[in-house]
């Protein structure tokens, strides 16, 4: 049985899925590529987990190399484990001095004989 082939694009036409009707079932926008068998697994990423193909003019093109250089070197920079953590508990710290804080203003205000 031939089954239809398709690629799945994202908003900017990036390749970003490649799928056999055999196994999920086209959205309206997505793109048809050929019949065939039941699978349809290309390459479409690259080692550095880059899309490497996108639609241009009705055709699936190859992006550039120097489209991939710009889009590696603009993508944000990876946070350690260890800097993570820091900006977690950072913000738990600050959390805790808020509820702290109302706590102390709600104290205040019952000692002074006023309603919390």
């Amino acid at each position: 049985m031939e089954h239809k082939h398709y690629y799945r694009l994202d908003e900017d036409g990036i390749v970003i899925l490649a799928f056999s009707d055999a196994f999920q079932q086209p959205e309206e926008a997505d793109h048809y590529v050929t019949d065939g068998g039941r699978h349809f697994n290309p390459t479409i990423t690259s080692v550095r987990g880059q899309y490497l193909y996108k639609l241009v003019a009705g055709e699936i093109v190859e992006r550039s190399q120097q489209e991939l250089e710009e889009e590696w070197a603009a993508r944000p920079a990876i946070k350690s484990p260890e800097q993570q953590r820091i900006e977690q508990l950072e913000a738990d710290n600050v959390s805790l001095m808020t509820a702290m804080a109302d706590i102390y203003e709600q104290l205040i205000t019952l000692q002074s004989g006023g309603e919390a």
